[in-house]
């Protein structure tokens, strides 16, 4: 039985924890800066989650970004007990940094927050998101992948994402490329202003199909921010790139798998904590928003639920009438044991 699944039966608090959390909550990195949000709307989260942490068994600050995505009802339950992961993780990469202070983990899916500290002197506000890569290693230090591609690093245009991408990072030059990780999407938020020196992101990605977020340390890249003057000039912060690599931790239900052949009909599954990963061939769907308003899933009662109803999608493919897919991220946590099988059209297919 693991953490996750204890928690569901021992929810009573112990003895002086109320104690513990007041403590907690008046020593919670007051000095971090948060973009995202106004001032007042940020003290309003904190407040309210301070509050239901003294009235209830959780022992985890969620930081007031996540509390934004899923809500507080989420940080205080047992399955918001089992993604949350506190990092904390600095690398110093020369005139830059970056930190990953919190995640929230499965398997198949990581948000995290990161935390990029500019070099001295940058500008305050202007910034667009940074590319970033990920890879299932923890062989490279920062020091060590700086000696081994300084030559190809300077030969970068740092502020033209198209040319590095293609011609270097996702090219057997760069070291890392063997550790490459397949994601379905990733998506991020930020509000492009830093305060004190620190562009601070809420960033996500989902796991390909044969991806355990959880089975290896993961590497984050991430390329130089860049800034736009009035007359159209590019510039990037820095001219190298960053990377800092922590172990991504879980222990709640693992994602769930279903498929099915049938004649010209191909249908594919996964269900995890934060989404559903959806594929369908011969199925004529014109578009895949149509898959999603078809599918259901069938809870262990056989009650169903609508997926369009569960959470949005941040885009998909196909080819129309032949082939689509798509990955809807959920509203809130989901416990993918909770569910039995999914069903799209005519078909059901267990889950497993």
């Amino acid at each position: 039985m693991n953490r996750y699944h204890d928690a569901m039966e021992h929810c009573a608090p112990d003895e002086g924890l109320r104690e513990r959390l007041e403590k907690g909550v008046r020593s919670a990195r007051p000095e971090r800066a948060r973009t995202y949000r106004p001032r007042r709307k940020k003290t309003a989260v904190l407040l309210l989650a301070a509050v239901l942490l003294l009235a209830t068994s959780a022992t985890t600050i969620w930081d007031p970004l996540f509390i934004r995505r899923f809500g507080p009802g989420a940080a205080l339950s047992a399955l918001g007990g089992a993604v949350f992961q506190e990092v904390n993780v600095t690398s110093v990469c020369d005139d830059v940094s970056l930190t990953v202070t919190q995640a929230l983990c499965s398997d198949k899916t990581i948000h995290y927050i990161l935390e990029y500290r500019l070099p001295e002197g940058s500008p305050r506000e202007g910034y667009d998101f940074p590319e970033v890569y990920y890879y299932g290693t923890g062989s490279y230090t920062w020091e060590e992948l700086r000696d081994a591609c300084q030559v190809d690093w300077a030969r970068q245009d740092w502020t033209d994402w198209k040319a590095f991408s293609s011609d270097y990072l996702q090219s057997e030059d760069n070291p890392l490329w063997p550790f490459r990780l397949s994601k379905d999407e990733s998506s991020g938020s930020f509000s492009g202003e830093a305060v004190e020196d620190v562009l601070t992101f809420c960033f996500s990605v989902d796991a390909g199909e044969d991806v355990d977020f959880t089975a290896q340390p993961l590497t984050i890249l991430v390329t130089p921010p860049c800034t736009e003057a009035e007359d159209g000039i590019r510039s990037a912060v820095t001219d190298h790139p960053a990377i800092v690599t922590f172990q991504p931790a879980y222990d709640g239900p693992q994602a769930l798998h279903a498929a099915l052949e049938e004649g010209d009909v191909n249908i594919s599954a996964t269900l995890s904590t934060f989404s559903l990963s959806l594929e369908a061939k011969g199925m004529d769907y014109p578009y895949y928003e149509d898959m999603v308003k078809d599918t259901r899933l069938v809870t262990r009662d056989g009650s169903e639920k609508r997926v369009s109803l569960m959470g949005l999608t941040s885009g998909g493919g196909g080819i129309e009438n032949e082939e689509v897919w798509t990955t809807v991220h959920f509203i809130g946590l989901t416990d993918p044991s909770d569910f039995a099988a999914i069903r799209m059209g005519d078909y059901e297919l267990p889950l497993s």
